[in-house]
């Protein structure tokens, strides 16, 4: 089994899109939402309608990932953090995500080299204004740039590389061929002409997310922030750690909400920043942007580092992510929005889902972004569900009051509190090979790489676009392995013999059974079936 993506080229992209949208008003199986909500907000000198999406991790790192988003009505994405280091340089042991109640990873930024990760989120970014503009959607739409982890790494060639494709992609290579292959297709649309396609703004985004490693010192967060600022021109968040709010009270808080088996000691705590000089460095980072005209803010927050106990994921440490993260990053919001007196502005993420998207948007806390819940049952379509939390209008800065009393009122509300764990179930010793019984595999899956075929009532593993994160196999009902157990379509000989998945590569062999044959009637009807639906 290959756990290396292969993007996908930008023709395919676009034409499964589009053909997608047209007989199922769906994209890369998820339904396109009916109405984004438009709060006529204004991030950065441009427009965003609805400042809800997915934020820096599994769902924002491909381009067909960030298409499935903007499907299920995400017009925010903060794309998969890139740094010097990728894919197998990273170290990360596979699976890397452990979803329960909360969720846990081991795994922090692209697995993608800088230039192909800038490529996806061009494909992405010029596909998503076609779309928009075929099919009548919403286009009011962001993407804000995440890059790590010190100033060194950030000045190489390959993350400065990106960040000017980013500002500024029209000199890029997948620019090029995006424009000159659109145009040269343009029979394809009913709605795109010539000079709509050569209006496309060039600059994909010019916001961008710093996130440093637990334990960076101030004065280098503050350096890289300034270069980003004042030399590459960025408005720049800057991404903070949960362990802002000090040990005794991220102890307090896990323990009062029923987590108190979360192993963790003062380490981070220890070497991590500390809130005043936070603050300090925080308002002079303020004065900066400001004279150079730009916006600065916060991203609230990192995961928090944890240890591994309990045999969640392999190593000894993990990051904790989804509904216990909630009321620490929700604290640290807190605590800099007094020390700034609402004024400093705050992206948020972190345990964000239905129960709380509108009250956390009515403390004028914007954007959100979410992760977890995506990796939960319903996946993508968990995004068009909040859809309706929305409020009409967003205050433009920080309602300190409403979000103290959000704060205070947390450890009452049951829903925060700890709930049992689903039993993960015995793997049976049969199943269906394609089985499609309750579809969890394809709805959690970021890369879309579990693909339903309903009219045979079958899904189909795509080897080429699974990174074995594991999230599949955390939310299936029968014990399986999806991206392991499920019948797979290879892409190339080399993926096919370094699998042991049952599947099958085009028509020129299969393996069935463990046992590898070339005369297709071999197989089981329905499994014939299913490689005729996929290939024609």
């Amino acid at each position: 089994m290959s756990d290396r993506m292969t993007p996908i080229p930008f023709a395919d992209l676009l034409t499964q899109s589009l053909r997608a949208f047209r007989a199922e008003r769906a994209l890369y199986h998820v339904p396109v939402a009916a109405q984004v909500p438009d709060t006529g907000m204004t991030l950065a000198g441009r427009p965003l309608s609805c400042p809800v999406g997915p934020a820096a991790g599994p769902h924002t790192q491909l381009a067909q990932n960030l298409i499935a988003g903007f499907a299920a009505g995400a017009r925010v994405f903060e794309l998969k953090t890139v740094q010097v280091l990728y894919g197998e340089q990273l170290g990360i042991q596979k699976p890397c995500i452990w979803t329960g109640d909360e969720a846990y990873n081991i795994e922090w930024s692209s697995e993608l080299p800088a230039q192909a990760a800038a490529d996806e989120y061009i494909r992405a970014y010029i596909i998503l204004h076609l779309l928009a503009r075929e099919f009548g959607l919403d286009g009011k739409f962001q993407f804000h740039a995440s890059v790590g982890y010190n100033l060194e790494g950030i000045q190489s060639p390959a993350v400065d590389g990106f960040l000017n494709a980013m500002r500024d992609a029209s000199g890029t290579a997948a620019w090029k061929q995006a424009m000159d292959w659109t145009l040269a297709h343009l029979d394809l649309f009913e709605h795109v002409d010539a000079g709509f396609v050569r209006g496309i703004d060039p600059c994909v985004t010019d916001l961008v997310t710093l996130s440093t490693m637990h334990g960076c010192p101030a004065d280098e967060i503050e350096r890289i922030a300034s270069y980003l600022l004042t030399e590459k021109g960025f408005h720049t968040y800057i991404k903070c750690n949960p362990t802002l709010i000090g040990y005794d009270r991220v102890k307090s808080l896990l323990e009062g909400l029923g987590y108190g088996y979360i192993a963790f000691d003062t380490t981070h705590f220890d070497h991590d920043l500390k809130l005043d000089d936070a603050v300090a460095m925080l308002g002079r980072l303020r004065r900066t942007a400001a004279a150079c005209g730009r916006v600065f803010g916060v991203k609230l927050t990192n995961t928090f580092p944890v240890e591994i106990r309990r045999g969640e994921l392999a190593g000894d440490a993990m990051y904790m992510s989804g509904k216990p993260l909630f009321p620490l990053a929700l604290n640290v919001a807190r605590i800099l929005s007094e020390a700034f007196d609402g004024a400093l502005p705050i992206s948020f993420s972190g345990g964000i889902d239905g129960h709380n998207l509108a009250d956390v948007l009515a403390c004028g806390i914007a954007p959100v972004t979410v992760a977890t819940l995506l990796l939960k049952p319903g996946g993508y379509r968990n995004l068009t569900r909040l859809l309706g939390a929305v409020p009409a209008h967003i205050p433009e800065r920080v309602d300190v009051a409403r979000l103290g009393a959000l704060c205070d009122g947390l450890t009452a509300d049951a829903y925060y509190h700890k709930k049992a764990d689903r039993p993960r179930p015995a793997r049976p010793d049969s199943f269906p090979a394609a089985c499609y019984r309750c579809k969890n595999c394809v709805d959690v899956c970021p890369n879309r790489a579990n693909a339903p075929l309903p009219g045979l009532k079958m899904a189909v593993h795509i080897d080429a676009y699974c990174n074995e994160c594991g999230a599949c196999a955390c939310q299936c009902p029968l014990g399986l392995v999806p991206y392991r157990d499920k019948f797979t379509l290879f892409s190339c000989e080399q993926d096919f013999i370094d699998s042991s998945n049952d599947g099958f590569l085009g028509r020129e062999k299969y393996r069935w059974q463990g046992q590898t044959g070339t005369d297709f009637s071999k197989l089981p009807e329905d499994l014939r079936s299913l490689i005729d639906a996929v290939l024609g």
